[in-house]
């Protein structure tokens, strides 16, 4: 077996990054499970394992470059939830929904481009039972687990409690009183990951040609 020479990597980037842009732009028109999709190309970009090196390890990049960072920094004690989502209530039809906030950030998530693994393994988010959530188990967790390229026979506890029993804890008044949050925050988180990773590809495409 022969090894991939840079031209034949650099359009398996340019192929990833299509696939990311497709499924962006249906995740964002409605379809959640896309955030599956999104989960697989970003796990062959991102991540290593015994047996495979990432895409960006394969052009030498990955633990060079400055990825962008855009989560809310965790604040003990705090009645909203940080992480990589916001929340979003509709005032005419009383819902509240989760959402990636792309690049409408508020200023504490407007922050310098950080190194790949502070960026990949540190912790984001801490749900109501102190399960801790970096973007490496966000993405493994839909891309492993839960049918993006592989569905586990086992369910894992902390994402149906997060994404099904409404794990955050928030919900919305209406007339049929309180209503828990639509839309699922992983994968909103995962949708807010892929922005950070175009973006940064897009700071550094000087680097990929």
């Amino acid at each position: 077996m022969t090894g991939r020479d840079r031209p034949n990597l650099l359009r398996q980037l340019r192929e990833h990054i299509d696939f990311l842009e497709a499924s962006s732009a249906a995740f964002d028109s409605g379809f959640e499970a896309e955030a599956k999709r999104l989960s697989v190309s970003l796990r062959v970009l991102l991540h290593d394992t015994d047996s495979s090196h990432a895409l960006l390890d394969q052009l030498d990049v990955k633990n060079k470059i400055r990825l962008t960072e855009t989560s809310e920094p965790i604040t003990p004690g705090s009645l909203a939830p940080t992480g990589l989502v916001i929340m979003r209530i509709s005032l005419n039809t009383p819902s509240g929904a989760y959402l990636a906030p792309l690049h409408g950030l508020s200023p504490p998530r407007i922050k310098p481009p950080v190194k790949f693994n502070p960026w990949w393994l540190s912790t984001v988010y801490v749900d109501g039972k102190k399960v801790e959530w970096s973007r490496k188990k966000f993405v493994l967790t839909l891309a492993n687990v839960e049918g993006g390229a592989h569905v586990d026979p086992k369910l894992n506890a902390a994402y149906e409690r997060l994404v099904n029993e409404n794990g955050l804890g928030w919900t919305a008044q209406t007339a049929d009183g309180p209503q828990p949050f639509a839309g699922s925050p992983v994968a909103a988180s995962v949708r807010q990951i892929t922005y950070e990773v175009l973006e940064t590809l897009e700071r550094l495409a000087d680097l990929f040609r």
